[in-house]
């Protein structure tokens, strides 16, 4: 657009400049009277040249337009890539500072737990399959990592347990899996047993059976993991009690718990190892 309003600009300029000059030859001819072909030139170009000076205004105007555009145009791309850049150093930020918070965390709790070795994992992706609930994280063998060690966040709040492993990766297996069952225990010590279901497994929740009837708990009541068998660490967060049922049976309860661990959201776990047996 712009090389075509130069070449435009150009020619009208010619063609004024070549008005000009016959005016002035006719004058210089005449001895600097009036003649004829003065009167006649000076009658077409005086609209010409206003005419002429007008457009070449109008052009110089969209010409400056043209060339501003442009301008602001890079201008304001500069100003996206800026930011892009801050809400780059924004998030890099919240995620260091949430990384921070999850080691303070870890340090809390390792003050809490004895006769554990614990070690942090980063969850790498999830199992695509629609039947079980696990995710691949990036520590294995080569960390002493074994098959059956617990894994939980920093808060204590248990995620599942490790169902494979590899040099340098291991599988999770979940606590809404349908095939995990880990010991648990109500806040009164009562034991109840924490099981994966395939129904819950949808709705990201797990079940307790064979609840005693007169142990039967309050919705939100806390359920904690007991400890017993020495395979997972006693008082771990399972998750809190959501509906209450009765068993087919027609002589116990069941409960719908909600996990503590935002399975969905998990970024960075723990392997919890060498937990030494309850008596």
């Amino acid at each position: 657009m712009k090389k075509f309003l130069q070449t435009r600009g150009a020619v009208i300029g010619a063609v004024a400049l070549v008005m000009i000059l016959i005016a002035l030859l006719s004058w210089s001819l005449a001895g600097g009277r009036v003649s004829f072909v003065q009167n006649a030139v000076h009658t077409v170009v005086r609209p010409i040249e206003t005419g002429i000076r007008s457009a070449v205004g109008t052009l110089e105007q969209i010409y400056n337009y043209m060339h501003n555009f442009d301008q602001l145009q890079a201008e304001h791309r500069a100003l996206l890539e800026r930011v892009a850049d801050y809400e780059r150093m924004a998030r890099e930020a919240a995620e260091i500072q949430e990384e921070n918070a999850r080691l303070r965390e870890l340090l809390n709790l390792v003050d809490n737990i004895y006769h554990e070795r614990i070690i942090d994992a980063h969850v790498l992706t999830w199992d695509a399959s629609n039947w079980t609930s696990a995710f691949t994280i990036d520590r294995g063998s080569n960390f002493g990592i074994e098959v059956g060690d617990p894994v939980m966040t920093e808060r204590r709040e248990l995620v599942g347990v490790v169902r494979s492993v590899g040099h340098n990766w291991a599988t999770v297996q979940t606590i809404i899996d349908p095939g995990i069952s880990i010991g648990g225990q109500l806040g009164t010590g009562v034991p109840v047993v924490a099981e994966g279901n395939f129904a819950l497994m949808q709705d990201w929740m797990l079940r307790l059976s064979h609840i005693p009837t007169g142990e039967v708990p309050l919705l939100n009541d806390a359920i904690t993991t007991s400890g017993l068998g020495g395979v997972i660490p006693s008082g771990l967060l399972i998750g809190r009690v959501d509906r209450i049922g009765l068993e087919d049976t027609g002589v116990s309860y069941y409960a719908v718990v909600r996990p503590a661990a935002e399975l969905s959201r998990l970024v960075q776990v723990f392997i919890v190892q060498n937990v030494a047996e309850e008596e």
